[in-house]
């Protein structure tokens, strides 16, 4: 009696060992789906960023949520997708550098510091570093931009 309760007890156990034992298996799926999604989010913040120099809205309008938030390098705050008033500002080039992305499930930040050669549509120079922030949430599968947020680095100014 005592060994078919015994056997009994292993077989109940055995299929709960097993699940345990594959913790580290289903990781590998998880870190590799996240693995994935910070690509697909590097690839769509570099392409922005492409798009941005071309003057091309149409990837920014495919992506952006129609509530989306843009805190721009002034302090002043856009919503929406439509284009700002006035005359855009042209962009030469926008290098991107130390871009990180952390996944949270159906969220994620992506940070990065950017080279920007360009001007306002006043003529204005905006030329310089900036650190940014996107955040995107996936819908449906898709990522979508809601918020971007850009800082400018203060550059050190010489003592006299």
């Amino acid at each position: 009696m005592r060994s078919i309760l015994f056997l009994a007890f292993l077989a109940a156990a055995t299929p709960a060992a097993a699940q345990t034992g594959t913790g580290a298996a289903t990781q590998q799926p998880a870190a590799a789906e996240q693995g994935a999604a910070e690509q697909a989010l590097m690839k769509l913040d570099r392409e922005l960023m492409d798009t941005t120099v071309s003057g091309d809205r149409s990837l920014f309008e495919r992506t952006a949520l129609d509530s989306y938030v843009f805190v721009n390098p002034g302090g002043g705050i856009e919503e929406g997708t439509r284009p700002p008033s006035g005359p855009p500002a042209k962009f030469e080039s926008l290098v991107s550098e130390d871009v990180r992305v952390r996944v949270h499930g159906d969220t994620a930040v992506l940070t990065g510091r950017a080279t920007a050669k360009g001007r306002l549509g006043s003529g204005r120079d905006i030329s310089g570093q900036y650190r940014y922030m996107r955040v995107f949430v996936r819908q449906q599968g898709q990522w979508r931009l809601a918020a971007t947020s850009i800082v400018p680095i203060e550059q050190p100014r010489p003592t006299p």
